[in-house]
């Protein structure tokens, strides 16, 4: 198994819908480990690109609603995710971009019971892949596992809700990896007045922020790690049949010879 700084080099497509949302500690571990990024504008696209030129799709989050954003581009990301999961690209989705790809996989979004704003530990059922943090929440929205997806982590027990799933090559976690305590305040500065008016407690948030940042960066260059070692794995099962069916090809072709 290939360590991380002598990962395969690949092209990532980052799908960013705001600027105060970039791709942050993502963006950080890609370039360590030497993948190349393309960060695109999803708003301001007008002309989607062929997700098969890409090794990697990354759909990071948004303020936007997969069930209940009007904007056009909504639903053509969600088809996007659809048309790179179907061409074996890998993807990842981020808070939003799990959502738009849970809804892209045929599972459902909908309005989460409460807003979801803390730091904390989750129940994963696959410790290999999800370690269990502790990561950011922050989210209005909630998703089921797409029928043919497997849940790798959720929050709340039996009853709770899923916060991680995995099909095929494409993985999506509604949690924030990605962020780190300098855009975690940015959010919470932004965020002020709608923190009044759904009654979060500031104070208390920022007492999470405060002891869980300083270890988000090593978190999250784990996480990634592990993801790409899912990568590593899919793309040499890939390379292994592609080899035996071209050995059975030549072999089929061969003259035999007594």
């Amino acid at each position: 198994m290939a360590t991380p700084d002598r990962a395969e080099r690949r092209e990532i497509l980052v799908l960013e819908h705001e600027a105060d949302v970039p791709a942050a500690l993502f963006e950080d571990w890609a370039r360590e480990r030497g993948h190349a990024l393309c960060t695109l504008a999803v708003p301001e696209l007008e002309r989607w690109p062929d997700p098969r030129a890409f090794d990697v799709v990354v759909s990071l989050g948004s303020d936007a609603s997969v069930h209940a954003s009007p904007e056009e581009w909504v639903a053509r990301e969600i088809e996007f995710l659809r048309s790179a999961h179907d061409a074996r690209v890998h993807v990842l989705g981020i808070c939003f971009g799990a959502q738009a790809l849970a809804k892209a996989l045929g599972g459902e979004v909908s309005r989460a019971r409460r807003i979801q704003l803390e730091w904390t530990t989750l129940e994963t059922q696959d410790r290999e892949l999800i370690p269990p943090g502790p990561w950011l929440r922050w989210h209005e929205d909630v998703f089921t596992v797409p029928p043919a997806g497997r849940e790798l982590a959720r929050a709340g027990g039996a009853g709770g809700i899923p916060l991680a799933f995995v099909q095929g090559r494409s993985v999506g976690i509604q949690f924030h990896p990605e962020v780190d305590a300098e855009l975690a305040d940015t959010w919470l500065q932004s965020w002020r007045r709608r923190l009044l008016e759904r009654a979060v407690d500031d104070g208390a948030l920022r007492r999470q922020v405060a002891l869980a940042a300083p270890g988000a960066p090593a978190r999250a260059r784990d996480l990634f790690d592990r993801i790409a070692r899912l990568w590593d794995a899919q793309d040499g099962r890939t390379r292994s049949s592609a080899r035996h069916v071209a050995e059975s090809a030549e072999a089929a072709d061969a003259p035999i010879r007594r």
